[in-house]
């Protein structure tokens, strides 16, 4: 049966983009991405990102072996486990990763920013920086035209909004599906992971990533990242010049805190781009807590520092399928408490590949590819907002009483392996 052939267009190149592109055009897809970014280093694209073994399955599937061995050399270990805290660096419960010597089964640590050069590699004549998407136009005979802002136009059979919580093409093609933002904020800073910060850092955030539950509705996140191969030597990348924020050879340790505005001290809605502020800000929610962090805090590279508003999915309603399609947090927003949003970007790319492939190689119409991926989507889309939304709540809790009762059952779950062991499976993914 002779193969058809398409064209998928796709709104932003940001990780879900990206790995859809790399998964089509290894099934001989065509495929044309457009990302607003003048280029890739335009602006951060965040720090640290954990990938569970769903995000490793999903880019063995859609990266050429080549390119599957660079992301598993320039990745680091994504440590012993997580651990949880409170604010006084007192243990309430640690669960422990797994060990296997599989690497699609364990989890790894991935700089956002090496991930995105990786991603890039191979597409440079696909990708289109500094396009900046306006709407889409359904035609009759089935062909969807993009336009942008500068004027210009593409057309394609397959639209994909692959660009992220505000996403226009979301907004166009569900009117109705909310994303709002949420109580809370998200402040991050990271330090160089040298000798320096080793002979005073608390061993145990060496060996695994730790969750600090903070009095007051406020909490952190804290990670190391050490590179097994420097991006910079395995993918031929510049030097970042001595800034921290973009460079993908410095082993860092990353921690980012989660409040409200309120509680930082901070303003809602004016544009957060002063460290000095963000600095005095958290330094000031994390007067009371443990010596240790308080230091990892204050000695944040300032050029590091930034700050965002936490959005949500209301919802991951059902829709009729059609040729527009949607992808990461385009598709379902969810906070980032839980580590599941990167992970799922990852997972709706290669399942998207895998039914357009489908498409591809039989009668099968487009939109039933579509209809098939985006079914199985919400599945597991809906159940992860809900939890990271829950988390949230649950984080930003100011009742004293309902704190004690979280800590107290972490505590008791500590001393049942068995029940830890199943904790550990639904984290890890």
């Amino acid at each position: 049966m002779p193969r058809k052939t398409f064209k998928v267009l796709v709104i932003g190149a940001g990780l879900a983009g990206l790995t859809l592109a790399q998964g089509l055009r290894s099934q001989g897809i065509g495929v044309e991405v457009f990302e607003r970014d003048v280029a890739p280093v335009d602006r951060s694209q965040g720090f640290r990102i954990h990938v569970n073994p769903f995000g490793t399955r999903a880019l063995r599937a859609c990266l050429s072996d080549e390119l599957f061995e660079l992301f598993l050399d320039t990745s680091g270990s994504g440590g012993r486990g997580l651990c949880f805290t409170d604010h006084r660096l007192s243990p309430l419960l640690s669960l422990e990763g797994p060990t296997s010597q599989d690497p699609l089964r364990n989890h790894r640590s991935v700089c956002r920013v090496t991930l995105r050069h990786l991603l890039l590699r191979g597409l440079e004549e696909a990708v289109n920086f500094g396009r900046q998407y306006e709407r889409y136009e359904e035609r009759g005979d089935g062909r969807v035209i993009a336009y942008f802002t500068d004027g210009s136009t593409a057309e394609g059979d397959i639209l994909v909004g692959a660009d992220g919580c505000r996403s226009r093409v979301r907004t166009q093609r569900l009117p109705h599906v909310r994303v709002s933002d949420t109580a809370a904020m998200g402040v991050a800073g990271k330090l160089p992971l040298d000798d320096r910060l080793r002979s005073w850092i608390h061993p145990p955030l060496l060996a695994s990533a730790h969750i600090v539950m903070g009095p007051h509705g406020s909490r952190m996140f804290a990670a190391t990242h050490e590179y097994g191969t420097r991006p910079s030597k395995a993918l031929g990348l510049p030097p970042a010049g001595g800034d921290l924020l973009f460079d993908t050879d410095t082993d860092y340790l990353m921690w980012a805190i989660t409040s409200t505005p309120e509680r930082l001290g901070l303003p809602t809605q004016t544009p957060l781009s002063d460290p000095q502020q963000l600095a005095t800000a958290v330094g000031r929610l994390v007067g009371d807590w443990h010596p240790l962090l308080r230091r990892a805090v204050a000695d944040a590279d300032p050029g590091t520092l930034t700050a965002l508003s936490v959005r949500t999915a209301e919802s991951v309603p059902a829709w009729q399928p059609s040729r527009i399609t949607l992808l990461g947090d385009a598709a379902h927003c969810a906070t980032p408490l839980g580590g599941m949003g990167g992970n799922m970007a990852l997972r709706d790319a290669e399942l998207l590949t895998r039914h357009l492939a489908s498409a591809a190689r039989d009668d099968e119409r487009l939109e039933q590819a579509v209809g098939e991926y985006e079914s199985a989507m919400r599945a597991y889309a809906a159940d992860a907002v809900l939890k990271s939304k829950k988390n949230l709540e649950r984080s930003l809790a100011e009742n004293a009483f309902s704190r004690a009762v979280t800590r107290a059952t972490f505590r008791m779950i500590d001393r049942m392996p068995p029940v830890k062991r199943r904790m550990a499976a639904e984290v890890g993914g």
